[in-house]
């Protein structure tokens, strides 16, 4: 079973290791699906997405989860990424009106964000969204 990969809720150091590992490609390339929060939503948000990568459904094998139930902790790296640039500016000063990130697993770019008040009218759509948003955007970006 692939498990989600949870960030520290109280150590920033070990927060930003695990998620800068994980952001490395080289350890397993795969499109990253970002949870922020510890809340109600956000830990059904995880569930949902740890049952369908656990599916047989191919479209999931490639995805994993990272909940990060302190988004401060790693907001500077986030913030460092590059974005999409179909998506809307994302306003980095109301982060926690946002559920979701998809980054892309060779150039880590955002690829799409889902803000939490849409999240649970249709999660399965704004999961399948995300991901292939992530796939299709998966390119050097600065180039």
């Amino acid at each position: 079973m692939i498990e989600p990969i949870p960030l520290s809720k109280t150590n920033s150091g070990l927060a930003n290791s695990v998620f800068n590992d994980t952001l490395d490609s080289t350890n397993v390339p795969a499109t990253l699906i970002l949870v922020i929060g510890d809340t109600t939503q956000s830990n059904t948000a995880v569930k949902t997405l740890t049952s369908l990568i656990n599916s047989d459904d191919h479209f999931y094998k490639g995805v994993r989860v990272v909940q990060a139930p302190n988004i401060d902790f790693i907001l500077d790296t986030l913030k460092g990424l590059n974005v999409s640039p179909r998506l809307k500016t994302i306003k980095w000063n109301s982060i926690n009106s946002y559920l979701i990130f998809s980054i892309t697993n060779v150039f880590n770019n955002i690829g799409n964000v889902v803000l939490a008040s849409k999240f649970d009218n249709q999660p399965k759509r704004y999961i399948d969204t995300s991901i292939m948003l992530a796939l299709a955007f998966d390119k050097n970006l600065n180039a």
